[in-house]
């Protein structure tokens, strides 16, 4: 045998990395919120921002359904290099601003008032497992 033997502790080690981007957007969901929302990788189809559109009780808890997203702006977007196999961050909800379909009463003698694009509230809560949310405290 040839040749001098090599440390193992002093040979580089190289480790995969990948590219993750991290985005943060305005989202315009269906139940008429803007969300701004911080999310490692493309935006999401479905966010949970509210009870507007209903809900269900499981396991005694609340559980709102989901808004879907029918117009997503880019505010900011940046790539990063990490080890590959390495956890994504959850999403971050950084801001909900007001419906953008509120009614509100007319703003001149000569301009018509809004009744909303959707109602307050689409319906009751349904349970999944026959259980029920906790009494509110009196």
């Amino acid at each position: 045998m040839t040749g001098t033997p090599t440390d193992p502790l002093a040979a580089e080690v190289e480790v995969e990395v990948e590219v993750d981007r991290l985005c943060v957007f305005d989202l315009s969901l269906t139940c008429g919120h803007i969300a701004t929302v911080a999310v490692n990788g493309w935006y999401p189809v479905a966010v949970a921002c509210c009870d507007r559109l209903g809900g269900t009780v499981l396991r005694g808890s609340y559980v709102p359904y989901a808004s879907q997203v029918e117009y997503v702006k880019v505010l900011s977007e940046s790539y990063e290099h990490r080890p590959k196999g390495s956890p994504r961050e959850p999403h971050q909800l950084l801001d909900r601003r007001p419906r953008t379909d509120e009614p509100r009463p007319p703003d001149h003698s000569w301009s018509q008032p809004s009744a909303g694009r959707y109602p307050a509230s689409v319906g009751a809560a349904c349970s999944l497992d026959g259980s029920a949310p906790p009494a509110p405290p009196a």
